[in-house]
């Protein structure tokens, strides 16, 4: 009998760890209010509807994305400085990436398109297909496996992810990538003053999460947005493709400046990010200052510059929701910023690395167009990117120069910031006239 009692013992020590166990794993899975209720004020709004191409690029007319699921990090923040960013689906293992280079909070909207035409009578239904159900629903236990690996390393960043959806009728439709939407929606759940917008193919430097987990460091950061200013991380990227280039950014995220000033160069390890194919975008932050800098130093904006940045909530404008596929939808934002009176101010200790891709699809349908036009002169159809592209930068330009500019926000998005009454009030920026010459 005692050796009876003593198994009984041990099967009753196993059933209450294992419920233990599950305990903890549904604690851990269990839906956060706060999260729940921004969800429910986003979609609020939504109703069922097809994106078109030619409706959205002549006519302007909103994407109309849809909040499948969100999931925030049960683990507190590792310090009050949140990333956020945006991506595709296809990129989740990119985002861990991303994830494991920073060890604060992360915020990144998620993106499904789905395809769904019409028949040839201009029928569909009002509704997902069971084939469409069946694609969100395979993200979503995707989005969750992703988060789950997340939460189990506490090394790594402390994620918050929203998966969202948009219906398009064609593939051509398909290209039409809500890029600052995505951005918008990624920032409106972060939960801290100071923030920095970084795209998911990019690496930050070990540098920055060790600086941002010193006491003071990011009450230092926030007493500089009442300048105005715009700390710039300067961006490299691998002198390599591929797996051996992923590897090397890998490697640049985690050394010294030291020994990245030991690696940099064309015949070396690293370069200016995008220094062979659009030096513009960057050469304004003065990479060969930068490598002998020990203090943050002011440089001037000019055209076309696109750098990431740190900076805090109630001062950073919103990304324009017209600019949708590929280009100039980064290149607006940093615009805006020295239209609403930014200063640019690089960080001296602190870098981004580019994790190398292949290009997107709808960057190559732009790539071909802008090649038409500035090689060969090519009068583009009304309907094509590129075109509408240029015409976005042009209005917003001369809106800058007239002193009128505002980026385009999504009405259902800005209704999110009356239903929900934790999250700060989207600000109010004023910007001054900007000389024509800055664009020239």
């Amino acid at each position: 009998m005692p050796s009876l009692r003593r198994g009984w013992h041990a099967v009753a020590l196993l059933a209450a760890l294992l419920f233990a166990a599950g305990g903890i794993a549904q604690a851990s899975a269990a839906p956060n209010p706060k999260a729940e209720e921004l969800k429910a004020a986003i979609n609020a709004d939504f109703k069922f509807s097809r994106t078109n191409w030619d409706s959205a690029v002549l006519n302007d007319t909103l994407s109309n994305l849809k909040l499948e699921s969100v999931i925030w990090s049960g683990r507190p923040p590792r310090f009050q400085f949140t990333v956020f960013t945006q991506l595709t689906l296809n990129r989740l293992p990119t985002l861990f990436n991303m994830c494991a280079s920073y060890t604060g909070p992360l915020s990144a909207a998620v993106f499904l398109a789905v395809v769904q035409p019409l028949d040839a009578r201009g029928r569909g239904g009002e509704e997902l297909s069971a084939a469409s159900q069946d694609k969100v629903a395979a993200a979503v236990r995707e989005v969750q496996q992703m988060h789950d690996k997340v939460e189990a390393d506490p090394a790594i960043c402390q994620l918050d992810v929203m998966l969202f959806y948009e219906v398009y009728d064609s593939d051509q439709s398909r290209l039409l990538y809500p890029v600052n939407y995505l951005r918008n929606y990624a920032r409106m759940q972060v939960r801290t003053r100071l923030l920095a917008m970084i795209d998911v193919d990019m690496y930050l430097s070990a540098s920055l999460s060790a600086e941002m987990e010193q006491p003071g460091s990011v009450a230092r950061y926030e007493a500089l947005c009442g300048e105005r200013r715009a700390t710039v991380l300067p961006a490299f990227e691998p002198t390599k493709p591929g797996a051996l280039g992923r590897i090397m950014a890998t490697n640049i995220s985690r050394v010294s400046k030291a020994q990245l000033g030991a690696m940099h160069g064309r015949n070396k390890g690293a370069i200016q990010f995008k220094l062979r194919v659009f030096p513009r975008g960057h050469t304004p932050t003065d990479y060969p200052r930068w490598f002998a800098a020990s203090e943050p130093y002011q440089v001037t904006y000019k055209r076309f510059y696109e750098p990431w940045f740190i900076t805090c909530e109630d001062i950073m404008p919103w990304y324009d929701v017209d600019f949708r596929g590929y280009g100039m939808n980064k290149i607006i934002l940093i615009a805006a910023l020295n239209y609403y009176n930014y200063s640019f101010w690089i960080h001296p200790s602190a870098w981004l690395v580019h994790n190398p891709h292949t290009d997107t699809e709808v960057r190559k349908v732009v790539a071909e167009e802008a090649s038409q036009v500035n090689k060969h002169r090519a009068v583009l159809p009304a309907n094509a990117l590129y075109r509408k592209l240029t015409l976005l930068f042009g209005k917003a330009k001369r809106g800058m120069m007239r002193g009128s500019y505002s980026p385009r926000t999504d009405p259902r998005q800005m209704a999110v910031f009356e239903r929900v009454a934790w999250l700060p009030r989207p600000p109010a920026l004023v910007g001054s006239p900007t000389p024509e010459s800055v664009f020239t």
